[in-house]
């Protein structure tokens, strides 16, 4: 307990320094990859001042289909949000000439409407998820390398994933309020749809995490997350009228059907007795 605890003091101090310098002056890629690694900073400074052994963070790679599952899971509530949206009326989806005007800015527009869209997704797909890895690394070490085994062992899998989600979720908060990191809706619908799609991520995390012995499914996961709702979904969808966001990261459709997908994995991971031989 003293190690979490020393990691929890570690994380809000270098966070809040971050969420200042982003508030004062600005949301930008650079700001955003600092603050995702002070919490893995963080995990891993708490583990040294303890004398503690970082390789049960769970560095070994891991079996190919859990980060299958991991990759598939965000295209799936994805889709399903996006395609949901449309048919409702929410939002218009696909908007393929979206991703044409990126083609176009990319240097792709020789190739054709459709070639330069596939090219636009193939580099996202491939480049863009190796990025996407090496930010969201920085998070994951200590969401799902670090706490979460640790809590699973003290309080059992839904307490930790719970506790771990709303964690996870409220350290967005202030960049979310204060910065320009928002869908550009009604915020207080924002800000409880993301808490809500977080939360609910959280739980799918934490089983990929726990069932695979690894922190890399659970880098995975949030990499394609980040990568197919900012990069490929996002661009793909116009939002309708409503001044409330339906889609996207802070959509309320978003968090609706991200709870519907992830469930399962909430309750796979009650359902397991995890080992005692968690790192604690």
């Amino acid at each position: 307990m003293p190690v979490v605890l020393l990691f929890l003091a570690l994380m809000v101090g270098s966070t809040a320094l971050m969420h200042w310098a982003i508030v004062s002056f600005g949301f930008t890629s650079m700001t955003a990859v600092l603050l995702m690694w002070t919490v893995g900073l963080s995990a891993m400074l708490a583990l040294k001042l303890m004398r503690q052994d970082l390789s049960g963070l769970g560095w070994r790679w891991g079996r190919s289909r859990f980060h299958l599952i991991a990759f598939a899971l965000p295209i799936a509530y994805g889709a399903v949000t996006c395609s949901t949206a449309d048919l409702a009326g929410l939002a218009s989806f696909p908007k393929f000439e979206m991703l044409g005007e990126i083609a176009k800015q990319q240097g792709f527009g020789p190739l054709g409407p459709t070639l330069s869209v596939v090219a636009v997704i193939l580099l996202a797909v491939t480049a863009g998820m190796v990025n996407n890895m090496a930010a969201a690394l920085g998070e994951e070490i200590g969401w799902r390398g670090f706490l979460t085994p640790r809590l699973t062992t003290m309080i059992g899998f839904f307490g930790a994933a719970l506790i771990t989600g709303l964690l996870w979720a409220s350290w967005h908060l202030p960049i979310l309020i204060f910065s320009d990191y928002n869908g550009g809706g009604e915020k207080a619908y924002e800000v409880v749809s993301f808490m809500v799609m977080i939360t609910a991520m959280s739980g799918a995390a934490a089983w990929l995490r726990l069932e695979s012995g690894s922190l890399w499914p659970a880098v995975t996961f949030h990499a394609s997350h980040n990568l197919f709702l900012q990069m490929i979904f996002g661009p793909m969808t116009t939002r309708g009228d409503s001044p409330v966001t339906m889609v996207g990261e802070f959509g309320v459709v978003t968090a609706i059907v991200c709870v519907i997908v992830c469930a399962p994995f909430w309750v796979a991971g009650v359902r397991n007795p995890w080992p005692p031989s968690l790192p604690r």
